[in-house]
């Protein structure tokens, strides 16, 4: 269960957020709005049934994983050894930010993705829905990797690369490699002191056109403190608050501006 601390945390950035979130009829900037309208808020996507099928077998199923986990853990679950399908229940993106993270890929026709944190693979799995998207995950438990490889398995993923380690040792061999990344999705290691070093690790590897994604930047004090940080460092052009996450964008000619999103 979620400590008192935790949970009046939450329940405060939660009011702030929804005090002050606007939708498509406050926005005014050309760029801002058909992102909006068009990706964030698409009437015209829907779930992908194969994947589907694998969150609702991760939702069932009576199989036991030993979490080795080397970021802060998980607000709602603490044993080491935890059921998959509790994993999933409390950990497993909803449908509409896995959705959200395939419309943004499709529509800025990406190609090189970075996930930090694939956990159960769900979103690893939205993204790499992609045609000729190639995803680069990183996931620092073995046995939460060995289901997530069983997912891409089930969901007949074939372009996916999956690497198993912690971060901090696999993403600077990983980034000597991956010279442009078009868009990183980071869910990993939620800690002020982690989140700010991997984006520092990342910008030489973005250009003005990629897009980072950062999850739960509510999760903690710390958290919200990186992604204040984050917002005014000088190559962020513009970011978005949808509270699940934040949405980082450096492309030049763009206002210096934080959006609070209703999602």
């Amino acid at each position: 269960m979620l400590s008192l601390k935790s949970l009046a945390f939450l329940a405060k950035e939660w009011f702030s957020y929804w005090l002050n979130a606007v939708d498509r009829h406050s926005l005014q900037a050309p760029f801002i709005f058909k992102f909006y309208t068009e990706v964030i808020r698409s009437d015209h996507t829907s779930k992908i049934d194969r994947i589907e099928k694998v969150r609702t077998s991760l939702l069932k199923s009576d199989g036991k994983v030993n979490l080795i986990d080397p970021g802060a853990g998980s607000l709602v679950i603490q044993q080491d050894i935890r059921n998959i399908k509790d994993i999933a229940r409390s950990s497993t993106s909803q449908l509409k930010f896995s959705i959200l993270l395939k419309n943004t890929i499709s529509y800025f026709d990406f190609k090189c993705i970075l996930e930090l944190g694939t956990s159960f693979g769900i979103n690893t799995l939205y993204m790499a829905s992609c045609q000729e998207t190639h995803i680069h995950t990183i996931e620092g438990s073995p046995e939460i990797a060995n289901v997530a490889k069983s997912s891409f398995k089930q969901a007949n993923a074939q372009n996916i690369s999956l690497h198993e380690g912690n971060i901090d040792h696999i993403l600077p061999g990983l980034l000597k490699d991956l010279t442009k990344i078009d868009l990183v999705y980071m869910d990993a290691n939620h800690t002020y002191e982690a989140t700010i070093r991997y984006f520092e690790w990342l910008l030489p590897r973005l250009h003005s056109k990629s897009i980072v994604f950062i999850d739960d930047i509510y999760w903690s004090p710390g958290m919200k403190r990186a992604w204040k940080e984050i917002i005014d460092h000088p190559k962020v052009r513009m970011s978005i608050d949808i509270f699940d996450a934040g949405i980082l964008f450096f492309q030049e000619g763009l206002q210096k501006q934080n959006y609070i999103l209703s999602f």
